[in-house]
């Protein structure tokens, strides 16, 4: 399915031209709903508290990580990814080991997010998980972390019987830089007409590889094509006059939607936040709304593809905070 994607600056953030913000703390009557007798209330409050990224609630949310009934395990688990507490690691990496697949997808894409190198050996086994979704968020998790051990394993994915895992491997390759991979996605490149894809799904996954290939750095080039962490430093002297505008979009990307997403005819729409550096990156994106079956995790991909006209404050970019809309 194809990306639509809407931006509406937040304006503090914009005045202030600050890398960093600091989310509230979740009041006292939400994190009470983690203990509510009804499992649906648990689940709605760990995706709450994980939308509003509130650190406080990472000790009570690592307890429900065990709860009885999946969808709050699985929903504390990605709430926990969203808060990037790196304290919430150890819990995350016994959650890989759960029963319940989506839990152990939520698991490792929340380790990616916190991105604690400690669980990168414990990462790496889900790659062998039995099941498409987990082998999916474990490589989009490693491609969070830029874990350069990994790109042998994530060349291999490449070739996985399953779309989705294929997917984001080829996505997580284009995060990590590595330009060993750039054979194996050249030959992913040429076999990608073999491949049974709908006109709209096609083109966001040829997008998606082409924007992967940009990325490898190359023998003629010691540094990525792009930097990888947010540092506020601007690479070429701004030429700018004192103007004063907000952050646009200047390159939009492709979502593709996942299959079990397809299959079960989901659609919707994901929110984010997302952080676009003083050159136009997009650095982070945390999911601030909800789907499910993997599109949050999709959602996050795509939005770390796009390129922005930075926001500026007379005349000098700004590092921003954005709300972004994801539509499948």
């Amino acid at each position: 399915m194809l990306l639509a994607a809407m931006f509406a600056l937040n304006t503090p953030m914009a005045r202030a031209g600050q890398v960093q913000v600091r989310p509230e703390p979740a009041p006292p009557r939400v994190l009470a709903g983690l203990k509510h007798p009804t499992a649906s209330t648990r689940r709605d409050t760990a995706n709450q508290l994980g939308a509003l990224r509130a650190r406080n609630a990472t000790r009570a949310l690592m307890v429900t990580l065990v709860d009885k009934d999946a969808s709050v395990r699985e929903a504390s688990a990605f709430a926990l990814g969203q808060i990037t507490d790196p304290a919430a690691t150890e819990a995350l990496v016994r959650a890989l080991s759960d029963k319940d697949t989506e839990t152990r997808a939520s698991a490792a894409f929340a380790l990616g997010m916190i991105g604690n190198r400690k669980s990168t050996t414990a990462l790496s086994k889900g790659l062998e998980d039995d099941e498409p979704s987990v082998r999916a968020a474990t490589a989009v998790a490693l491609g969070l972390m830029q874990d350069t051990d990994a790109v042998d394993e994530l060349i291999a994915m490449l070739d996985d019987e399953s779309l989705d895992v294929r997917y984001d491997a080829m996505w997580a390759l284009g995060q990590i830089g590595e330009p060993d991979a750039a054979d194996a996605l050249q030959h992913l490149a040429a076999s990608l007409d073999a491949l049974r894809l709908s006109e709209a799904a096609r083109a966001a996954f040829n997008e998606t590889l082409q924007n992967a290939m940009a990325d490898l750095r190359t023998e003629a080039h010691a540094q990525p094509a792009r930097p990888r962490r947010a540092t506020g430093v601007i690479a070429d002297q701004p030429r700018y006059s004192t103007a004063t505008r907000r952050v646009t979009i200047r390159q939009s990307a492709r979502a593709l939607a996942t299959e079990r997403a397809t299959h079960a005819h989901v659609t919707g729409t994901v929110t984010l936040r997302a952080l676009v550096a003083a050159d136009g990156r997009p650095v982070r994106a945390y999911v601030t709304g909800r789907l499910g079956y993997g599109l949050d995790q999709r959602a996050v991909e795509a939005a770390l593809q796009y390129k922005f006209e930075p926001a500026l404050e007379q005349g000098l970019p700004q590092t921003t905070w954005v709300e972004v809309e994801v539509k499948f």
